[in-house]
């Protein structure tokens, strides 16, 4: 047998698993080709060990929770090191030996964007901060994304960048409906071929009375293509954070890495709030754009050991390479956590659970009141990125649109994102800025817990599709994700109900397992009122998973919507957005031109 040290990490992944006969199967290593025949108890067991961990730990676990080896915790090791000889596991030091090997990349120039609707009060109480702490001359251009409905609000927020105009070294430009509508056009008539995709993505009329943040993030990408893009929510302060626990080292995987912690009242938030050294702009373009090898070694202060791999993904880790671009960075939330119930707090780790539950102001309180910060306490990079109040995007690359409307168009850009680029990364930060919303949110324990229908049905089904084995061509997994949609909505409405009810009842199953893993963990916490919230979301969800689910019961249906109807609505939205996918190519490369044609001659001035 091979003579490996003690503490090296190896994991059983990234293997094709081949059935011969109801008694043998064919495991094939990818990594490395080898091969050999397994009893299908014996992979039953290893389908355990997908994370890194040494011989002794792997074999541990599956002394304690393989009945066939009736705890003989030496059978399972020696079965381990025979896989091991014959080269079906894979190394952490492997991975780390490969991710050693940084390839500089040149970084593109920075844009900077507000995006704003109806809130002039916020854009006023940003922009101060924003003038004194950020250093705004080493970004190209700064922007202000108008999706105001009321007039006054929108000579409101022209009022306030004129007034920071007067007093930064770096202009900032109105994007107001004006400037809007001379876009679209714009697009429309040097793209007759794609104006439908284009006015899908842009037009305001298709979604009155509809929440368009992803109408808002679309346009920060088509007036940033060939930039880094630095996108921040209104309601936000412009300054920088320490998160209220210190790690050293990165975290890789983003699983269990997050962490909270909850405050009593506002006095004693804000004397927690430690501020950082640098402004919250500056941090994010630090490493957005890099390599992964650049971005590990910086984050990490050196090279990546074997250590910190310890109960990895290896299926994900075997994926990763030195040159994989860091294209999204985010951080947690610091203030308030921006959900609309706190069903959150069903994601964290046992160590924050007992934060939580032994809050001195109540469990309720610390998820009611708003006041929490929820993030990661070291860099973490993953695969999937979803949002943070300010997002780092390198649109120097290919980045997907958002969908125009409703809420989840953050998990629909991760999932198409990451299908476009499989090897690509997403990176949290450790720090924060305040999210300190003007008007007034409530969220209440009594929030229904069972997951609901909508855009992350959609998401969820293209994360499923992902083959990270493909060749990785941003632009044709594009025209495979619209084709793909326009195939989904050509189906009858029998089938399109089945799948709704599949992929609902999918999440449903996630979610129970989810909800019966947190119950076990932290039962031993002693809450009653959390073993009461958790065995409630338990029952909620198997009542949900019995039922027979429609269309209609998706969040924003009109009430008296029949289904015949919400179907034919996703048909056509699902061809909008096909088509806006179809052209997005050209759709960004003409917008490209628009956008340096409005800056040059000024239209983007608040007048």
């Amino acid at each position: 047998m091979t003579d490996t040290p003690a503490n090296e990490l190896v994991a059983f992944a990234d293997c094709e698993l081949i059935p011969i006969g109801q008694s043998m199967m064919l495991v094939i290593n990818r990594a490395n080709g080898n091969q050999q025949l397994m009893n299908p108890q014996v992979i039953e067991g290893l389908k355990t060990c997908t994370n890194f961990d040494t011989i002794a730990g792997h074999a541990a676990h599956l002394a304690a929770t393989r009945p066939e080896l009736n705890g003989k915790q030496e059978m399972a090791e020696s079965a381990l090191k025979n896989l091991q000889d014959a080269g079906m596991l894979l190394y952490a030091s492997d991975m780390c030996k490969r991710l050693a090997e940084p390839a500089p990349r040149q970084l593109a120039p920075t844009r900077g964007f507000v995006i704003t609707c109806d809130r002039p009060a916020a854009v006023e109480r940003l922009l101060d901060p924003l003038l004194r702490s950020a250093k705004l001359s080493q970004h190209d251009a700064l922007f202000l994304v108008d999706d105001s409905r009321d007039p006054a609000n929108r000579a409101a927020n022209i009022e306030e960048v004129a007034n920071f105009n007067m007093r930064s070294a770096k202009d900032m430009f109105y994007v107001g409906v004006e400037a809007q509508q001379a876009l679209l056009s714009g697009l429309t008539e040097s793209l007759p071929d794609h104006a439908a995709g284009a006015r899908f993505l842009l037009d305001p009329s298709l979604w009155e009375g509809k929440k368009t943040c992803g109408r808002s993030r679309t346009l920060c990408l088509l007036l940033s293509v060939g930039y880094r893009a630095l996108i921040m929510d209104d309601d936000i302060l412009c300054q920088t954070v320490l998160p209220p626990f210190n790690e050293n080292g990165v975290g890789i995987g983003s699983g269990g890495l997050r962490k909270a912690t909850f405050y009593p009242d506002e006095q004693a938030f804000w004397q927690a709030a430690k501020p950082a050294d640098f402004d919250p702009l500056s941090g994010h373009a630090s490493l957005l754009g890099s390599n992964l090898g650049q971005a590990l070694q910086s984050a990490n202060n050196g090279a990546l050991e074997q250590a910190q791999l310890r109960n990895v993904n290896a299926a994900l880790a075997n994926v990763l390479q030195a040159d994989s671009p860091v294209l999204v960075t985010q951080f947690g939330s610091c203030g308030d956590p921006g959900t609309g119930g706190p069903n959150w707090a069903l994601y964290l780790g046992e160590e924050s659970v007992q934060r939580m539950v032994q809050a001195p102001h109540g469990m309720t309180a610390a998820l009611e009141n708003r006041l929490n910060w929820l993030g990661s306490s070291k860099p973490n990079f993953f695969k999937m990125p979803f949002m943070s109040q300010l997002t780092g995007l390198d649109n120097s690359q290919l980045l997907p649109p958002y969908f125009p409307a409703f809420r989840g168009e953050d998990s629909l850009f991760g999932a198409m994102l990451v299908a476009m680029h499989h090897h690509s990364m997403a990176l949290e930060y450790p720090w924060s800025v305040p999210h300190v919303p003007i008007e007034s949110r409530e969220i209440t324990m009594d929030s229904p817990i069972a997951a609901t229908g909508g855009i992350s049905l959609f998401s969820r089904y293209l994360t499923e599709h992902i083959d990270y084995k493909d060749s990785n061509n941003p632009e044709q997994a594009l025209k495979r994700i619209a084709q793909d949609t326009l195939r989904i909505a050509a189906r009858s409405d029998k089938e399109l109900i089945l799948d709704y009810r599949k992929e609902l009842a999918r999440g449903h199953a996630d979610q129970l397992h989810l909800l019966h893993g947190q119950l076990t963990r932290t039962k031993k916490l002693g809450s009653s009122q959390w073993d009461a919230y958790l065995t409630r979301g338990i029952e909620e969800v198997q009542r949900a998973i019995s039922q027979s689910h429609s269309p209609t019961e998706i969040s924003g249906a009109a009430a008296d919507a029949t289904e015949a109807e919400i179907l034919a609505e996703f048909r056509t939205m699902a061809r909008g957005f096909a088509a806006a996918l179809a052209g997005w190519v050209e759709i960004r490369a003409s917008a490209s031109a628009l956008a340096e044609q409005l800056i040059q001659s000024r239209q983007l001035m608040p007048r």
